[in-house]
């Protein structure tokens, strides 16, 4: 019976420090760029199970915004574009 509850005891330490190691890590401080933004739809579009008309437009269209937000945000740092 001792050894049952020196087992017991020490798995349910092992547990207690594998939580508390998985609570001390930092979060994620960076809010996701464009890039990651786009390729998290385009991974969900794959998922949805549509026919191909519908994945193919419905890419086109994701593919187009991300475009238009890249020239946008370009036009806004013109700077950073050139630097080198």
């Amino acid at each position: 019976m001792n050894n049952a509850i020196r087992l017991s005891m020490s798995i349910t330490a092992a547990l207690v420090i594998a939580v508390l190691a998985g609570c001390a890590s930092p979060p994620q401080t960076h809010a996701p760029s464009v890039e990651d933004s786009r390729q998290l739809q385009l991974e969900a579009l794959q998922r949805r199970g549509l026919s191909l008309q519908d994945y193919e437009r419905q890419r086109a269209a994701i593919l187009r915004a991300g475009q238009a937000v890249e020239v946008a945000t370009d036009a806004v740092h013109p700077d950073d574009a050139t630097s080198g």
